[in-house]
């Protein structure tokens, strides 16, 4: 008589990351984490894609999802390798053959990140389940169920269950998207990635009270209240990401443009951005909601830009200006849509369409090099920093690395400058002195340069930045800041009227200058180029 048995098992899995996001048109082929999967999870992949399709339209209503039994997760005994055949022993080798083949968790982060709107419905939880079956010499795995939650604002009477009505409300949104896709149809690819973060901007707002309270997840993280219409319903980061992938998978473009969602950190702060594939085969860094008014990367800074790499390829620095910002991927980012992280270009996108080239002989003039492997030709601060190093007005963190990210302290500008100015001082006062800023310090102080409060090891603002640097070249106090974060009054005041005048920076944007903004290593030195050029 043939062995038969049957063992159930329950694996319950509270995610507890944000979702990415739904998406009504596919991701261009090879784009999308889904195509990455191969076997029984990339079909388990394409069947919950088809479901939550159906889910999104309204024409199914219970999402708990069983998947139909599979080939690919049927094993026999001598394919299992069992050296003893007892129950427990079948059980405990097939359990081991569906952990190898199978990992839900990457398939459900797949379908959450090609899906910006498909899963507009879902909360931050799914669990699942099967059964261990064994009929004579064949042992498989059966009835695996899948159970998404259904976010608070969706739910139909259970956790696993859509209100139509609801549903059907919020597909009103779709006709709404389509319509900017429809606007713009005849643009270039890049004008249209601009127009979409334009527009974007223009219906929606940071929700400050969602990221900082307790709500639910639901539609703050979505992409409906981007598009619903309305006003008073803004979004978090997750919903921008979601609403910029959205568009674009609703396009049809030119080239091979592929946007892709992200998680991970900005500074210390969970975040969700987008990675964009252009039609030069490079990933940009796009973070339209940090492109909003009033944000750091305000209007274009954060859009289609390059990033220094760390190491490990797993953080990139943004640094432009003013306008510096620190991305961390998740770790579980990678592999998700290529082997490792997402890589991003050094440089930042720059757009050829129209462009007539002509072959002749080179006129431009060769990129800045330096000795130090975070520092490139196409940065900023490429030629500032080697102007320094090439002054012996600083040198490098090590022999390979500068740091132009890391903050700058009120000691190392000093030091800068003092040595630009020669290093005046009597060297006999500060014997016995360890401290490298010893004869910087006492030179500033000899100046009147320091407040009251003065630490040396403290990261410098952009006020004071300007204010020694004014004081050390004499400036004139002439001139007069013209923003509303500068008082008349100030002590930094005149200094900030003449950096601008001058050309050392600018405001951080028309009328802001945001003067206790702590300044990098790359920004200093490139102030110090502007001031002594």
């Amino acid at each position: 008589m043939k062995k038969r048995w049957t063992a159930a098992l329950m694996a319950l899995l509270l995610a507890a990351a944000l979702l990415p996001a739904p998406a009504r048109a596919a991701a261009p082929a090879g784009g999308s984490a889904g195509s990455r999967l191969t076997g029984a999870e990339l079909e388990i992949y394409q069947y919950l894609k088809t479901e939550v399709t159906k889910i999104a339209k309204g024409t199914r209503t219970n999402t708990e999802i069983r998947i139909p039994d599979l080939s690919s997760l049927s094993w026999s005994i001598q394919e299992l390798g069992v050296t003893e055949n007892g129950q427990k022993d079948v059980l405990a080798k097939l359990k081991e053959a569906f952990s190898r083949t199978v990992d839900i968790r990457r398939v459900y982060d797949c379908l959450t990140a090609d899906c910006p709107y498909e899963l507009f419905w879902a909360g931050s939880q799914f669990s699942w389940d099967c059964t261990f079956s064994r009929v004579g010499e064949r042992t498989a795995v059966k009835s695996l169920t899948i159970r998404l939650e259904v976010a608070q604002d969706y739910q139909g009477g259970s956790a696993t269950a859509v209100s139509p009505s609801k549903i059907a409300a919020a597909n009103q949104v779709v006709a709404n998207a389509q319509a900017i896709v429809d606007k713009h149809k005849d643009e270039s690819d890049y004008e249209k990635l601009i127009s979409y973060r334009e527009e974007i901007c223009s219906l929606t707002a940071y929700n400050t009270t969602a990221a900082r309270e307790e709500t639910p997840y639901g539609n703050p993280w979505q992409l409906i209240y981007v598009f619903d219409g309305d006003p008073q319903t803004n979004v978090v980061c997750e919903g921008y990401a979601k609403a910029f992938k959205y568009l674009c998978d609703l396009s049809d473009f030119d080239g091979t443009v592929v946007c892709r969602t992200v998680t991970g950190k900005m500074g210390a702060g969970g975040h969700m951005w987008n990675v964009v594939q252009m039609g030069d085969g490079k990933n940009y860094l796009v973070d339209v909601t940090n492109c909003d008014s009033g944000t750091i990367g305000a209007d274009d800074k954060l859009f289609l830009t390059g990033a220094a790499p760390s190491e490990e390829g797993r953080t990139y620095t943004v640094s432009k200006g003013m306008c510096w910002a620190v991305y961390t991927y998740d770790e579980d980012q990678a592999g998700l849509y290529a082997d490792g992280w997402l890589a991003l270009s050094e440089a930042d996108y720059v757009d050829m369409s129209g462009v007539t080239v002509t072959v002749g002989p080179a006129q431009t003039e060769a990129p800045v090099r330096t000795a130090f492997a975070d520092v490139s030709g196409s940065q900023y601060y490429a030629a500032p920093v080697a102007w320094a190093v090439e002054r012996e007005i600083t040198n490098g963190t090590s022999e390979t690395t500068f740091s132009p990210g890391q903050p700058c302290t009120h000691g190392q500008i000093l030091t800068f400058l003092w040595r630009a100015a020669g290093e005046p001082g009597d060297a006999s006062l500060l014997l016995g002195a360890a401290e490298y800023y010893a004869g910087a310090v006492h030179w500033a102080s000899e100046l009147g340069m320091l407040g009251e409060e003065f630490d040396p090891e403290a990261g410098c603002s952009r006020a004071d930045a300007v204010r020694y640097i004014w004081r050390a070249l004499d400036g004139p106090e002439d001139q007069v800041a013209s923003f509303t974060d500068v008082p008349s009054d100030a002590s930094y005041a005149h200094a900030v009227g003449w950096a601008v005048l001058e050309g050392v920076t600018t405001g951080t944007s028309d009328d802001t200058f945001e003067p206790d903004t702590i300044c990098n290593r790359g920004q200093i030195v490139t102030f110090l180029y502007r001031a002594y050029h």
